[in-house]
């Protein structure tokens, strides 16, 4: 400070960033969590996707064989000519598919920053199917949808809101070591702006006691060594970050609705 060209005084400001600090570390220790969570998702739907390539690849290569087998017998006439446009199109459309799985698997794992766009909910839901689709079978578990076509699209990042519907369908598939049936559904209440996405399953169900901690980060249902408990705690949080809500209805015996609830996309309506 000076008055008159002469230093008379110092003044000092001082802000104490101990708060800030921890916010920050809090925040990059929910982001890795989300990550390592995204990764253990990732093992169990590499499992899965590894029987899934199997069926189409083995129908491919056995088509493929076949083709050259005929082929080394001589010229094709016109029987065999139809026979490989028809082996050729089942190879096209298995090839296909494939793709689109590995390309769904790749998008999944890619760590990256939050990416808010506009969402295709039954695109998403389609594609959670399609990744989970061999486990789904496998366990003897019929999988019924029950999408609107004309749902409006959501605000948000497409892989998080994908890992936890992944996450609902696993857990949905671990209650029922029997066999059962799985419902996705999407809705939507243009009234007030929101969309619903439900996975209900028929499987063991979850008790009263245990339903208003099903939430809590470290707390699970499952026997030891099966999960660690974050599941939830973590898709919780992604819904939260997305001004949403999640809710949860069971009773034991009797199955479980997981209830995702996000705003929807707002229209803009031109000026007359």
């Amino acid at each position: 400070m000076f008055d008159e060209g002469e230093e008379i005084g110092m003044v000092g400001f001082f802000r104490d960033l101990r708060e800030i600090r921890r916010l920050e570390q809090q925040f990059a220790d929910q982001a890795r969590l989300l990550h390592e969570h995204k990764m253990i998702s990732l093992g169990r739907l590499s499992a899965s996707v590894v029987h899934e390539l199997n069926n189409p690849l083995a129908g491919i290569l056995n088509y493929l064989r076949l083709m050259i087998k005929i082929m080394n017998r001589g010229s094709l006439n016109r029987e065999y000519t139809k026979k490989f446009q028809k082996y050729l199109t089942f190879v096209e459309s298995e090839t296909d598919r494939c793709s689109k799985i590995v390309s769904n698997l790749l998008a999944f794992s890619r760590k990256s920053e939050l990416k808010i766009n506009e969402v295709n909910i039954t695109e998403l839901l389609e594609k959670c199917i399609m990744l989970g689709r061999h486990k789904i079978t496998l366990q003897n578990i019929r999988i019924k949808t029950e999408l609107d076509p004309d749902i409006p699209k959501v605000l948000g990042d497409f892989s998080q809101i994908q890992q936890c519907v992944i996450n609902l369908i696993f857990n949905a598939i671990d209650a029922m070591p029997d066999g059962g049936t799985i419902t996705l559904r999407s809705s939507s209440d243009p009234g007030k702006g929101l969309v619903k996405i439900e996975t209900e399953d028929t499987g063991c169900g979850i008790s009263g006691e245990d339903l208003h901690q099903i939430f809590d980060p470290f707390f699970s249902t499952k026997t030891e060594g099966k999960g660690l408990g974050l599941g939830l705690s973590t898709v919780y949080g992604i819904i939260d970050r997305h001004k949403g809500t999640i809710s949860v209805e069971s009773e034991l015996g009797k199955g479980t609705v997981f209830t995702i609830i996000l705003p929807a996309v707002k229209k803009e309506f031109p000026e007359t």
